[in-house]
């Protein structure tokens, strides 16, 4: 009876260390980090895709556009996109038709567009990403890069409506306000970043003709849909100098990425993780540091599964 006593807890014993191993070896959950960043370069793409349209720039074959004259403006468009395996959306797969109705002022070289997205799954079925209210883009002064924003209020989760490409109603002194949207301070710090709910990028085309040349660069975070997570938690996501381009299509080559963990209503810290986004074209990160539930990720390199 003893005998069998032992073995029964040195079993419980092995399985229990098993378990423990399993959980130290596995890649932590940056669910919150990769929807900000799948859905921060969705709209990039679409971004560019519009400068290149307003600027006279040969389109992708994927890609049709009915233009009007802009009444106010220099010009307006809707575009059709069909974004599939052969024309993906970088970081982002199989997200059918993409509609971007847009408005721009060639004497500022700025624009405003807002995007409807056919079946972008960043939230894995639970919520649709339906589209954009309204981006604003703008050329930086006396550079060839170009820069947008967007806060979680311009995100349409859910059922949205027709009504997001009606553009061509703006008056002039809501298309400036947006604008001036442009001119806010970016963040620099991540515990900063978590708690505004506004994403910035900066974008450069390197060849304005092709599309998927185009380098660019994420500052921001917060939560792009309002979530608990089953830890009784609310994450939050932060991007700092975030660079990526079209030489790799699983990880950003530069920049910080960071994820904060607050227990509901007290606002107690449950953990957080930081890693760094490095040059390997291998699907990683490296944590630098972490704490609470992602403590035992330290000083590791993890799948963050952006593809």
């Amino acid at each position: 009876m003893k005998r069998l006593l032992y073995i029964c807890v040195a079993t419980l014993v092995i399985f229990t260390s098993c378990s423990k191993i399993k959980e130290l070896r596995d890649d932590p959950d940056l669910t919150p980090l990769q929807q900000g960043f799948k859905a921060t370069s969705a709209i990039n793409y679409c971004a560019s895709l519009a400068v290149m349209a307003f600027q006279g720039e040969t389109l992708p074959p994927q890609v049709r556009v009915s233009s009007g004259s802009g009444n106010e403006y220099s010009q307006s468009i809707i575009m059709y996109v069909e974004a599939g395996d052969d024309f993906p959306v970088p970081f982002n797969s199989h997200i059918g038709e993409v509609i971007i109705a847009g408005i721009w002022d060639a004497n500022q070289e700025s624009g405003v567009i807002s995007i409807i997205f056919g079946d972008l799954d960043i939230f894995n079925g639970e919520l649709q990403f339906y589209g954009m209210h309204t981006v604003p883009v703008k050329r930086k002064f006396d550079s060839e890069r170009f820069i947008t924003v967007f806060a979680q209020q311009d995100v349409v989760i859910g059922q949205g409506s027709d009504t997001l490409l009606n553009l061509g109603l703006i008056p002039r002194i809501e298309f400036d306000k947006e604008l001036e949207r442009l001119e806010d301070e970016q963040p620099d710090d991540v515990f900063i970043a978590v708690s505004q709910n506004v994403w910035f990028t900066q974008f450069y085309q390197n060849d304005p003709a092709d599309l998927y040349d185009d380098s660019y660069e994420v500052n921001g975070g917060g939560q792009i849909a309002e979530a608990a997570n089953t830890s009784g938690g609310i994450t939050y996501h932060a991007l700092i100098e975030t660079k990526y381009d079209g030489s790799c299509t699983l990880n950003p080559n530069r920049g910080t990425g960071f994820i904060q963990n607050i227990k509901a209503g007290e606002g107690v810290d449950l953990g957080n993780i930081t890693l760094d986004f490095h040059s390997e074209c291998d699907g990683k990160a490296d944590v630098t540091f972490a704490t609470g539930k992602y403590v035992s990720s330290n000083g590791r390199a993890v799948n963050i599964h952006f593809d």
